[in-house]
């Protein structure tokens, strides 16, 4: 089986200007009145407000300036602003999702809910061991559509879309943390070849708000979760750029770098392309949070055991110090791309 897989993608890309307060207006898009309760948050954080009863904010950005600001509400398409700054009050609008609701309660299947809902949970959850102690705590807002189309006797295709109206709430008994998770696409295909070769893909967009719920736990238990926590980090996305900004690449030959922290090595991720790649070349400095890399054809990833494919899709990609990276720009393959959000941790995140 060909297994593809498309890593969820977090709406928005980079921005380059820097502020310390998001201030505005959060309105309906087909009504002009205004919304309370839209949340205005740092997507992959725990940082976030809501907006007042006259639909106004103000989010203090003084960790995050540089990132993407989401604006999420129940029953409505989340909208993401890269370029932001603190001169400007903000007008938001957006766009109710019911219409997209009534459709895909037309088109869904009586009778295969629970089948299509295990579908989703394996692609949006992943299936790690962290994966299986997560919990969807409002399954039955889930919506799903089917479409099956056969070719030939050998040959066909399905895909399964969801969709929620409310945001997704989920419980991370692994990781300790709850995520409150606004989707806005969910896509899984299943295709058969003639040759009975099967491919399958995910594509999955939305935009996700952090609680840690660390301190709720009893102390052996805050132990096991911290440790879960650190094996989680070790080798992901989040701790392959983290180590990239620090810049301690080593050339090990003309088609390897090596990249580590500085504890001797201790936590080692091994570069390889079948292209010559070069350590002062790899990356552009920026300024103190950001960085770019360059575009060097395909990199083969080691950590350990763990073996993953980084395609830069762009001359140079943006990424910060604490571990985002602009995700519309990059493709992962291998143990990175699975990474669902049964192993994400917040950008707040700091190895204990």
């Amino acid at each position: 089986m060909k297994k593809i897989t498309i890593l969820i993608v977090f709406i928005g890309c980079f921005s380059s200007a820097h502020c310390q307060t998001f201030k505005g207006t959060v309105y309906d898009r087909s009504t002009d009145s205004t919304l309370s309760s839209a949340i205005i948050y740092i997507s992959g954080t725990s940082v976030g407000t809501y907006s007042d009863i006259h639909g106004n904010f103000e989010l203090d950005l003084s960790k995050y300036s540089s990132m993407p600001i989401t604006i999420s509400m129940l029953g409505y398409y989340s909208v993401t602003l890269s370029d932001h700054n603190s001169n400007k009050m903000y007008d938001i609008y957006l766009s109710s999702k019911i219409n997209e609701l009534n459709e895909v309660v037309i088109k869904g299947k009586k009778g295969k809910w629970g089948s299509y809902l295990r579908i989703f949970k394996r692609e949006f959850l992943g299936e790690s061991e962290n994966a299986m102690e997560c919990n969807i705590l409002n399954e039955k807002d889930l919506r799903f559509s089917y479409n099956y189309n056969r070719f030939s006797f050998n040959s066909d295709s399905s895909t399964l879309t969801a969709f929620s109206s409310k945001p997704i709430l989920i419980h991370n008994d692994a990781l300790g943390y709850s995520i409150t998770y606004y989707l806005d696409k969910f896509k899984y295909s299943r295709i058969k070849g003639e040759n009975k070769e099967i491919t399958e893909a995910s594509i999955i967009l939305g935009n996700y708000l952090f609680k840690d719920d660390l301190l709720t736990l009893s102390e052996p238990e805050r132990s096991k979760v911290v440790e879960r926590r650190k094996s989680a980090y070790l080798g992901s996305r989040m701790h392959f750029f983290r180590l990239l900004y620090g810049g301690n690449l080593y050339q090990k030959g003309r088609y390897n770098i090596s990249l580590s922290d500085n504890n001797l090595f201790s936590k080692v991720f091994s570069i390889g392309s079948k292209t010559p790649i070069y350590s002062d070349s790899l990356l552009i400095r920026k300024d103190r949070i950001s960085s770019y890399i360059r575009k060097e054809g395909d990199l083969y990833i080691d950590f350990g055991m763990k073996h993953s494919t980084i395609v830069v899709k762009m001359d140079s990609v943006y990424f910060e110090k604490d571990g985002y990276y602009d995700p519309t720009a990059v493709d992962f393959s291998g143990e990175m791309s699975k990474q669902r959000i049964g192993d994400l941790l917040p950008f707040e995140y700091l190895v204990k």
